[in-house]
């Protein structure tokens, strides 16, 4: 069913710097504020590349640096096509975890054809950047983080075999979390193509460079063509019943001054209100719910709503996407309570992962709604119904790092 395949991997020369300097997070889930920083750290570091200098970037500088870099010995490939463990140590709700992916190349595919699997929407702006990246650097830059139903552990043994070999490449993020990277020769390693065969992989986190990567195949010509560099692009490819897999929920801020009437008489017409502790809030947000239901702050007081009939709507909405809260809170609570719509959702709306940090905000909001965390499960489901969970509804942990095997295309692009 999917076509996954080794490549030969770009990377900083393994002696010659401290990798710690040079990864960066996703393009995406840097603040604009920070870029500055991560740029001074060093003159190689990955977000010279990666992020834009300004809105309508060509990317021309970017395609400079990186010819710069290879000539120079700054960056350099393998000299034969690899697959790559790469591991991520990190520590959330108190605990420390370890999460591991397949980093490979996988075949574009038309979403219809239920071979990769989306589960939330994408927007114009974002992969219009990323297709120009794409094409003017000639390079995966990041990857689509995926995961693939995988209850045997094929995987699993894959890796057990691999990691007892020294590590290819090692770092640490400014957020603690410790990334190693291992290869292995696509020669030693045949199987995993044909285990993939029989999967379909599921989007976690990148649909915009996944959407941009196939625009690019198609104004190529090659969607479906394998043997051409641009028809496939690369991955970070999970188990889904890998305990490492950590999702975070994504608390809503509604800004000050955003909300101009209030009328919890109304709210009771569509949702049960229940008052909630401090204790059971905390619990809350770091608790899987089975049915829809999510907790506002609201003038000094925390709630429980639980949408009433909600099982009716199964039919309508699709059964997975009915038993999320976060449906019912943005597409129900936010848009008709509070008057929050697609369109000025970006300028009323504060997102925050972490409940301390989002409760010290509390004076800055009009209300607050605090979500429970979707499990894997809801993320597949939803894929699997071929739905879309509503804008930011999962936040996987730890992100994963640009600037450790990123992928040259190696071919001439027509001119234009």
């Amino acid at each position: 069913m999917s076509h996954v395949v080794g490549f030969k991997g770009t990377h900083y020369h393994p002696r010659k710097f401290k990798l710690s300097d040079l990864i960066i997070p996703p393009y995406d889930a840097i603040p604009a504020d920070a870029v500055e920083n991560y740029r001074n750290k060093s003159i190689y570091n990955f977000s010279h590349v990666d992020l834009a200098r300004h809105e309508g970037d060509d990317y021309l500088a970017s395609k400079a640096l990186l010819d710069q870099w290879l000539a120079k010995g700054i960056i350099e490939e393998t000299p034969t096509p690899c697959y790559f463990l790469y591991r991520q140590n990190f520590t959330a709700f108190g605990k420390t975890h370890q999460r591991d992916t397949l980093l490979c190349a996988v075949g574009l595919e038309d979403f219809s054809k239920g071979i990769i699997r989306p589960h939330e929407n994408t927007f114009g702006k974002y992969k219009a950047d990323r297709l120009e990246l794409l094409k003017n650097t000639g390079y995966n830059l990041s990857h689509i983080f995926g995961m693939v139903k995988d209850p045997e552990g094929f995987l699993a043994n894959q890796f057990e075999n691999w990691s007892f070999e020294a590590p290819f490449l090692k770092a640490q993020s400014e957020d603690g979390v410790v990334h190693t990277v291992w290869k292995k020769e696509v020669s030693q390693a045949q199987e995993i193509s044909a285990f993939f065969q029989q999967k379909p992989i599921y989007i976690v986190d990148g649909h915009h460079r996944y959407e941009s990567a196939l625009m690019y195949a198609r104004q190529l010509g090659v969607e479906g063509r394998w043997e051409h560099p641009a028809a496939v692009t690369t991955f970070c490819i999970a188990n889904v019943y890998d305990p490492g897999l950590i999702i975070y929920p994504t608390h809503r801020l509604l800004k000050k001054g955003a909300l101009t009437h209030w009328d919890w008489e109304k709210v009771r017409t569509q949702f049960e209100i229940t008052p909630v502790s401090m204790e059971a809030t905390r619990a809350f947000v770091t608790s899987h719910q089975e049915s829809p239901k999510f907790i506002v702050y609201r003038a000094e007081e925390l709630f429980l709503l639980t949408p009433r009939n909600w099982a009716e709507t199964r039919s309508e909405l699709g059964d997975s996407v009915a038993r999320l809260g976060v449906t019912w809170s943005d597409r129900f609570f936010l848009k008709e309570f509070c008057g929050v719509t697609d369109s000025n959702r970006g300028t009323l709306i504060r997102y925050e992962k972490d409940f301390d940090f989002t409760w010290s905000l509390r004076d800055q909001a009009d209300l607050i709604v605090f979500q429970a965390p979707p499990a894997v499960e809801d993320v597949t489901a939803v894929a699997d119904e071929k739905k879309y969970m509503p804008q930011k509804s999962t936040f996987f942990i730890p992100k994963l790092a640009g600037g450790l095997v990123f992928r040259k295309l190696a071919f001439t692009r027509p001119s234009t």
